[in-house]
C-alpha cells in the first residue's frame, strides 16, 4: 500500500555545482532539475505499475462465513464475489502491461520505453542552443541578424518538443483508462457481500492501515526530497524515488521500499532507507498471520483497492511534473533572449558557458531510465556483485554478467538478477530487467530459476524448477527462497540436477526475506519479526539469534556480519560484540575483521581484535564486497571499482565494458 502523493527523493553529489551567478546559468539548472524531477517522477510510476503486474493474488477457497455476514449472504456468493474482484484485479493487471511493454499489433511503444525521450529532449535542445551560441557571439546583440538567430533557436527548440507531448497524451490516455477500472474495482469494494466482508474485519483493516500511514509519515519526515543545488558530474550523483508499500504473503505483510531508480540497491541512501522501513515494519502490530480465509481476503481487498488508488496520485503527480517541464520549453527561448540582453561580451561568454557546463553534465539522467528491476517482493535481497577468489563476477545495469580476471573483463553471455559465490561455486538467479529502450522485441520474462556456473567448463546449468526470491552460497552448499507468495521458505541443493530440499517452517509463522551461509550454517533474516535465525540440520529446527531486529546479513568463512535496524553492525562469533554504529552496509571477512560504510559514505576498517577501533579508508562508497580469500572491493558513487590493497591502498580496476 502507498500513501499517494507521498514518496522522496534522495541524491549526494560527490561535488556540487556553485550556484549559478547568471540568469541564463539559473535558467539551465532550472531544466536540468526538472528534468531530473519529471524522470523520477515517471520511473517511480513506471515501477509502481511493474510492482502491480507481478503482485500475485492468492487463490482462497471459503469454507465458512463470518458471524456477522450470517442471513446477510451465502457462503457461494462471498466465494463468487472475490473471485470475480480477483479476476479484474488481473484484468487490470493486463491493462497494465501496455504501461512497460510494447503490446504485440500495436504501433504505439509503451510509456516506460518513451521515458528516454526526456532526458534525450534535454540534452538535443542543449545541443541546439549550445551551437547557436557560437553563432550570437559572432554577431552584434541588437541587430537584424542576432534577432534572425534567436528566431531559428525557437523554430529548432519547438521542434524538439513533440516527444515530450507525445509522452504526455499516452499517460493521459493510459492513465484515465487505468484510473477508470481502478475506480470500479475500488467501487465494487464498498457495495454488496464485499462491503460485508471488508465490515467484518473493519476494526483489524482500520489498525494495519492506520500503522502503515503513520510508518508512512515517518519516512516522509525523515527523508525529504532532495534535489541540492544543481546537478553532478557523470554518475556521481546517485538517485532513487521511494514509495512505500505493503504487500501480502501467508504470514503477514512486507512492507518494502518500492520504485527504487539508479544504480540499483547500491544506493546508500536506499540501504538507509531499507533499514529505516525494517524497523517500521517491526512495529506494526499486524497479528502476523492471517490464518482464516475470510480474514485475509478482507485484508487483501482492503489493500488492493489502496494499490489501485496509490497508482493514481503517483500517475496525476507524474503527469503534473511533464507539464511543468513543457511549459519550461514553450517559454524557453523568450527566457534566453531576456536572460541574454544587455549582457557584454564577457558577461555573454560567461553566461553561455555556465549553460553549457550545466547541461553537460547533466547528460548522466539518460543513464537512470534505462531498466526497471523486479520489486523486493520478487526478490528480497539481491546482490550484484560476486567476489570468489581472486575473481569478481558483476551484473551491469541491463543484467549482463561480467567477469574480471586477469586484469580484464569479459563478458559472459549471460543475464542475471542476482549473483553469489564461495569457492569455485557462482550461482546466480536467471532473468534480466525490464529494458526501457526496447521497444520491439518486448521484453523476455524472468524465469528467476536458480543457475549455476561450472567453472571448469565454464558452462551454466539450470538447477531450480521454483523461482528464487534470493541465493546463498557457502561451505554448507547452496541455498535459496521460493518466491511464490504460498511458500517463501528456504530450500537446500541437493547437489545434482534438480533436486532441493525444503528445510522446515520459520516460527511465527514467518517468511524468509535474506540468507547467509556461515561457519557451516545457513542463517536467515525473517521478514516479519525482523530477528535473525540459524538452523540446525540435526534437530531440524530454527533457533532465534538476535533480539534486536536487524536488516541485513553477511556470512563468511566461520563469521556472520549482521546490521540492526538502528544502523549498528555486529561480528556473530562465539564472544559476540558491537563493532560500529551509523552502518549502512558490512563486508565480512573469514578472520572477522569488516569493512563497512556509514551513512556520509565513508568506508571503515575494524579488525576483530580491536572492535571499538575504526580505521577511515576512503569517501563516497556505495558499495563494498568481500570475497571467500578475504580480496576486498569497494565502489564509488562515480561508478568506479577499486580493490584495496594489503596496506589499505586503494587501487582502481578497469570500467565494465
Amino acid at each position: 500500500m502507498i500513501t499517494p502523493n507521498r514518496y522522496a527523493m534522495y541524491s549526494r553529489p560527490a561535488g556540487k555545482i556553485a550556484k549559478p551567478k547568471t540568469q541564463l546559468g539559473i535558467l539551465a539548472h532550472n531544466l536540468a532539475q526538472q528534468t531530473a524531477i519529471t524522470i523520477l517522477s515517471v520511473a517511480a510510476t513506471s515501477g509502481y505499475v511493474y510492482a502491480l503486474i507481478e503482485n500475485a493474488a492468492p487463490n482462497i477457497t471459503f469454507t465458512d462465513l463470518p458471524p456477522s455476514m450470517q442471513g446477510k449472504s451465502t457462503l457461494a456468493q462471498l466465494q463468487g464475489v472475490y473471485t470475480n474482484f480477483m479476476s479484474q484485479y488481473a484484468a487490470f493487471q493486463g491493462q497494465a502491461g501496455a504501461w512497460i511493454n510494447t503490446q504485440p499489433g500495436t504501433a504505439t511503444p509503451s510509456i516506460f520505453s518513451r521515458l528516454v525521450s526526456v532526458p534525450t529532449t534535454l540534452n538535443d535542445i542543449n545541443d541546439t542552443v549550445a551551437g547557436n551560441f557560437v553563432l550570437l557571439n559572432s554577431l552584434t546583440p541588437g541587430s537584424q541578424a542576432y534577432a534572425n538567430a534567436l528566431n531559428q533557436q525557437e523554430t529548432l527548440i519547438g521542434a524538439n518538443q513533440p516527444a515530450i507531448r507525445s509522452l504526455i497524451n499516452s499517460m493521459t490516455t493510459l492513465g484515465t483508462n487505468l484510473e477508470n477500472a481502478a475506480t470500479a474495482l475500488i467501487a465494487s469494494s464498498k457495495t454488496g457481500t464485499l462491503s460485508q466482508l471488508l465490515a467484518a474485519y473493519k476494526d483489524d483493516i482500520a489498525t494495519l492501515n492506520a500503522a502503515v500511514s503513520s510508518a508512512s509519515d515517518e519516512i516522509a519526515s525523515d527523508n525529504a526530497k532532495i534535489i541540492g543545488e544543481g546537478v553532478g558530474t557523470a554518475t556521481s550523483i546517485t538517485v532513487g524515488l521511494v514509495g512505500l508499500l505493503n504487500w501480502w504473503n501467508p504470514f503477514g505483510w512486507i512492507m518494502i521500499a518500492g520504485g527504487a531508480v539508479g544504480a540499483y540497491y547500491a544506493i546508500i541512501e536506499i540501504e538507509y532507507l531499507k533499514a529505516r522501513v525494517a524497523e517500521l515494519t517491526h512495529e506494526i502490530d499486524e497479528d502476523t498471520n492471517y490464518r482464516d480465509n475470510d480474514q485475509t481476503a478482507a485484508s487483501l481487498v482492503s489493500t488492493f483497492c489502496q494499490l489501485l488508488a496509490g497508482f493514481s496520485s503517483m500517475n496525476q503527480a507524474a503527469q503534473k511534473e511533464l507539464l511543468t517541464l513543457e511549459n519550461l520549453y514553450n517559454t524557453l527561448n523568450t527566457d534566453i533572449t531576456a536572460a541574454l540582453a544587455d549582457l557584454t561580451n564577457n558577461d555573454l561568454r560567461d553566461a553561455q558557458t555556465e549553460w553549457t557546463t550545466i547541461l553537460t553534465e547533466a547528460q548522466f539522467l539518460e543513464n537512470l531510465t534505462a531498466y526497471i528491476w523486479p520489486s523486493p517482493v520478487m526478490l528480497s535481497s539481491p546482490s550484484s556483485f560476486a567476489p570468489v577468489g581472486n575473481d569478481i563476477y558483476s551484473l551491469s545495469l541491463s543484467g549482463e554478467l561480467f567477469h574480471y580476471t586477469g586484469g580484464a573483463w569479459s563478458d559472459m553471455g549471460q543475464t542475471a538478477l542476482s549473483c553469489a559465490g564461495f569457492g569455485t561455486n557462482l550461482v546466480a538467479i536467471d532473468g534480466a530487467p525490464i529494458n526501457g529502450t526496447a521497444v520491439t522485441p518486448n521484453p523476455t520474462t524472468p524465469t528467476y530459476f536458480v543457475k549455476v556456473y561450472n567453472t571448469s567448463s565454464q558452462t551454466w546449468s539450470i538447477i531450480s524448477n521454483f523461482p528464487a526470491a534470493a541465493v546463498a552460497v557457502g561451505g554448507a552448499g547452496i541455498f535459496a527462497i521460493n518466491q511464490l507468495t504460498s511458500d517463501r521458505q528456504v530450500y537446500q541443493y541437493s547437489g545434482s540436477g534438480s533436486g532441493w530440499t525444503k528445510l522446515t517452517a520459520l516460527p511465527g509463522p514467518d517468511a524468509a526475506s535474506q540468507i547467509a551461509v556461515a561457519g557451516g550454517t545457513v542463517f536467515v533474516l525473517a521478514n516479519n519479526s525482523q530477528l535473525v535465525y540459524y538452523y540446525s540440520t540435526a534437530n531440524n529446527n530454527w533457533t532465534q539469534l538476535t533480539n534486536f531486529t536487524c536488516s541485513k546479513i553477511a556470512g563468511n568463512g566461520n563469521m556472520l556480519a549482521v546490521l540492526g535496524t538502528d544502523n549498528t553492525q555486529y561480528l556473530y562469533q562465539p564472544a559476540a560484540s558491537t563493532t560500529g554504529t551509523n552502518t549502512v552496509q558490512v563486508a565480512q571477512l573469514t578472520t572477522g575483521d569488516q569493512y563497512s560504510i556509514d551513512i556520509n559514505q565513508n568506508l571503515w576498517f575494524t579488525e576483530a581484535a580491536q572492535p571499538t577501533t575504526h580505521t577511515k579508508l576512503a569517501e563516497n562508497v556505495t558499495g563494498v564486497f568481500a570475497s571467500d580469500t578475504n580480496a576486498v572491493y569497494y565502489t564509488d558513487n562515480a561508478g568506479d571499482l577499486y580493490a584495496l590493497g594489503a596496506s589499505g591502498t586503494s587501487i582502481k580496476l578497469p570500467a565494465m565494458p
